[in-house]
C-alpha cells in the first residue's frame, strides 16, 4: 500500500514543485493559475467524496483516483497550451486527493488493532519519502530527455502504482 502511496504521490510532487518551471519552459503564462486549480481540485474532491472510501472502499476509490489522476497527468503530458494543462492539473488534483485514505484505510486493516497506529506511521512514511524524491528524480528526469517529458515519466510511475493496485485488489478478492 505504501509503494502505491509513493508512486502515487509522483504526480503530486511533480506538479508542485516543476508546474511553474514547466510553465516557464514553454513561455507561457498563469502557472501559478494552474497550481491553484490543482489545489482547490485536491480539497474539493476531499469535499465532495467524503464518503466514498466508507460506501466503496479503500481498494476501489485507489484504483479509480489513481486512474484519474493518470488522465490528468496524460492530458497535461499532450497539452499543447496552458489552459489544457490547467484542466490537466485539476484532474490530477481531483484524482490524487483520495490516494492517501483510500489507501491508508487498507494498510491499518493488515495489522491487528495494536499496532494500527504504528502501521499508519510506516504508511505516512512514503507519501513523504516520494515527495522527498519527486524533485531530483523528476529534475534528472528534466535534464536528461527534456522538461517536456516530466509529466509523461510522473505518468508511468502513477499509472505502476495504479496497476499494482489493481493487483492488490484482485489478491484481496480472492482471498475472500
Amino acid at each position: 500500500f505504501g509503494i502505491c502511496l509513493a508512486l502515487g504521490g509522483i504526480g503530486f510532487g511533480s506538479i508542485s514543485t516543476f508546474m511553474t518551471l514547466y510553465y516557464a519552459h514553454f513561455n507561457w503564462t498563469n502557472g501559478a493559475l494552474c497550481l491553484s486549480v490543482f489545489g482547490f481540485m485536491f480539497i474539493l474532491a476531499r469535499l465532495v467524496f467524503n464518503n466514498a472510501i466508507s460506501n466503496f472502499g479503500g481498494l476501489r476509490v485507489s484504483i479509480t483516483s489513481l486512474l484519474v489522476e493518470s488522465i490528468g497527468l496524460l492530458l497535461i503530458w499532450l497539452a499543447t497550451d496552458p489552459m489544457l494543462t490547467i484542466v490537466g492539473a485539476g484532474i490530477t488534483g481531483l484524482g490524487f486527493s483520495l490516494v492517501f485514505p483510500a489507501l491508508g484505510v487498507e494498510a491499518i486493516k493488515t495489522v491487528n488493532p495494536a499496532n494500527q497506529g504504528a502501521a499508519l506511521a510506516g504508511y505516512g512514511l512514503f507519501i513523504d519519502i516520494s515527495l522527498g524524491i519527486t524533485g531530483p528524480l523528476i529534475g534528472a528526469v528534466a535534464n536528461h530527455w527534456g522538461m517536456p517529458n516530466i509529466f509523461l515519466f510522473a505518468l508511468f510511475l502513477v499509472a505502476l502504482g495504479f496497476m499494482i493496485t489493481v493487483i492488490l485488489k484482485y489478491k484481496n478478492t480472492a482471498q475472500q
